[in-house]
């Protein structure tokens, strides 16, 4: 059946101001329509609720948040959008971002697309105990293991390595009384999706790890325009192939200094502000690094940013002693602090986690993820569910208008138009 495909961009960055508009498409295409928000912010939880209120208002049956806390509001505003429908779980439903987001809002959110923290900690320390430790660029994707969809066991993993006095006052909160209650209501809401769903975005998955799907990645104002424009996935696919071959490989540096030192067993970890119990990125590095402590026999020292004044005093409390065989830091907002300490203490191993500085010492690693492969996994669950319920329309929220959420929004539309083609020729 031919629709008239449109792309309604309901909030738009310009000059720090969240302005509202409509850009429609003139042809008639087959499509699926996808709605996205930018909201200017990634601290706002109510410009979050009113992007996903007016999405939802405009059919939008799944909404992708990516916009730090300002997705809260994404959340919130599905959640009064079922409560108004005596609906304890979706659909509608949200997806999460970067870590197991499921519990926050149960019922509400049927997924998140994780960005794999603990692995990205525990292979660099893995490294440093193994005197393989390069400095550069590592990113990581799905065939690495570094981006995902969440499942049930990676939010009861995040659950169980929490202080359980922590872990007590979450379920409180929540309203549950015992994780496994929690657990069977996430369970449940998983349900309301067939298995045949779950199961096709394990297959484009499968495809995506073994090289027979290639996802775009959308870095500039350009790109993401041309992936708005398109209506078929292999046609984006196109422009992926194009893209990666005139792309700068991330590169990486084996310094023999660095790897001929004599370890002592100890490693250290830098939280970002929120700390421990945060179940986001810092819980996520911890998870990591007490995996390589318990493998590889280390003392596992742990410092926490109360905030970003502290980023310089905790990195050089700990590289002035050179006890350290690595030194994790955790969260892009440290890049800065990492660069300056690093260069101050040039036989000093570092990771930064999702921070990237082209000029980084070589002492350093940087984990960067593959976020265009794992939003494209969000993008085909999100795009299957509405059209198996005989809906046409989803949602993404994003925070600033930035190159980095490019790449969410694009792998979104692929998997979207890959959700599109796979169900015209298997379920109609």
């Amino acid at each position: 059946m031919k629709k008239l495909f449109s792309l309604f961009l309901i909030g738009i960055l310009a000059l720090g101001v969240v302005a509202s508009g409509c850009i429609s498409g003139g042809e008639e295409k087959t499509g699926i329509n996808i709605l996205y928000t930018y909201t200017g912010s990634f601290g706002d939880p109510a410009k979050g609720k009113q992007a996903a209120q007016a999405q939802l208002q405009q059919g939008a049956w799944v909404i992708y948040q990516v916009a730090g806390g300002t997705g809260l509001g994404v959340f919130e505003a599905v959640g009064d959008y079922l409560e108004a429908n005596d609906k304890k779980m979706g659909p509608p439903f949200a997806l999460g971002v970067d870590s197991a987001q499921d519990w926050i809002k149960p019922g509400v959110i049927i997924a998140s697309m994780m960005k794999r923290v603990d692995v990205g900690v525990y292979n660099a320390v893995k490294q440093a105990e193994e005197n393989q430790f390069r400095g550069g660029v590592v990113e990581l994707g799905l065939k690495e293991g570094g981006v995902k969809l969440s499942t049930i066991e990676d939010v009861k993993a995040m659950f169980d390595s929490l202080p359980a006095d922590v872990k007590e006052k979450k379920l409180q909160d929540l309203g549950f009384e015992s994780e496994d209650e929690l657990i069977q209501f996430l369970e449940q809401t998983r349900n309301q999706v067939p298995d045949w769903i779950w199961g096709a975005v394990d297959d484009l998955q499968n495809q995506i790890v073994n090289g027979q799907i290639i996802v775009p990645k959308a870095t500039s104002k350009d790109q993401i325009e041309l992936l708005r424009k398109a209506d078929d996935w292999k046609a984006m696919e196109e422009y992926a192939k194009n893209w990666s071959a005139s792309e700068p490989k991330p590169e990486t540096y084996f310094n023999e200094s660095l790897n001929s030192r004599q370890n002592t067993k100890k490693i250290a970890i830098v939280y970002d502000v929120g700390g421990r119990g945060d179940l986001s990125f810092n819980d996520m590095a911890y998870m990591g690094a007490e995996r390589a402590a318990k493998e590889f026999g280390l003392d596992l020292i742990e410092l926490q940013s109360n905030s970003e004044n502290d980023y310089l005093p905790n990195l050089r409390s700990l590289a002035k002693t050179g006890e350290y065989d690595i030194i994790i830091a955790v969260g892009f907002m440290m890049t800065n602090a990492v660069k300056q300490v690093a260069q101050e203490y040039p036989d000093q191993r570092f990771v930064i986690i999702d921070g990237y500085d082209p000029e980084m010492p070589h002492n350093v690693q940087m984990v960067l993820f593959k976020e265009n492969e794992g939003s494209t996994l969000a993008g085909a669950l999100a795009a299957l569910i509405a059209l198996n319920d005989n809906k046409d329309t989803i949602g993404i929220v994003l925070g600033m208008e930035i190159p980095v959420l490019y790449k969410f929004e694009g792998g979104y539309r692929f998997g979207a138009y890959w959700a599109l083609d796979y169900y015209e020729n298997n379920k109609q």
